[in-house]
């Protein structure tokens, strides 16, 4: 089973759940009125909010997002798909104390060696590049450092807008998804 971390609209979520169907068994969320939150519960993913603002610290709001992932069942794979907040390490320490097994991975769209961070888009657009990446990486304590799962390249026009890269970025970040999540469940399938 694999959840998925996420923060915002959710089209590359509905897209990975229209392919993988039931094997996405849950959402958490961290803002309450995301649209993701809907397009879970259209397409009968469970879908749970532990909203960031609803906590003092960090280290609350990672806590509770533990005790929900207590109540996902088995799950393999923790997917991150514009999950827009940095995990910290105590956080991925108790991850992998809990569900030694799984794996948790991160769609992040840049280059790691060009762009960290949000907004990996805007930047390729603000630094004028001819080509840009989209990554998916395992998550480490180290921002969008870990090693790469798998790897997508689009070309950048000189008269793109913000728009347009992102809905030609877009079926690149699925197929980058799922080749991830193919390559780390190989080993052991999806249930």
């Amino acid at each position: 089973m694999i959840v998925a971390l996420c923060s915002g609209q959710g089209r590359t979520f509905e897209a990975v759940v229209r392919i993988l169907g039931q094997h996405v068994s849950d959402l958490i969320c961290d803002m309450p009125d995301a649209p993701v939150i809907q397009r879970a519960q259209r397409l009968l993913v469970r879908a749970r909010c532990v909203d960031r603002n609803s906590f003092p610290d960090r280290l609350s709001h990672e806590k509770q997002i533990l005790k929900e992932l207590e109540s996902c069942g088995n799950f393999q794979l923790i997917v991150l798909l514009g999950y827009m907040r940095i995990l910290s390490s105590e956080f991925l320490k108790q991850l992998r104390t809990k569900w030694p097994e799984s794996e948790i991975i991160n769609l992040h769209p840049a280059p790691l060696s060009l762009y960290k961070g949000a907004h990996g888009l805007n930047y390729a657009l603000d630094t004028k590049v001819p080509r840009w990446g989209i990554t998916v990486h395992r998550v480490t304590p180290e921002l969008d450092s870990g090693p790469v799962v798998s790897y997508r390249t689009l070309d950048v026009y000189p008269d793109d807008t913000f728009e347009t890269l992102r809905e030609r970025a877009h079926p690149q970040e699925v197929s980058a998804v799922l080749e991830a999540i193919d390559t780390l469940t190989r080993r052991r399938p999806l249930q």
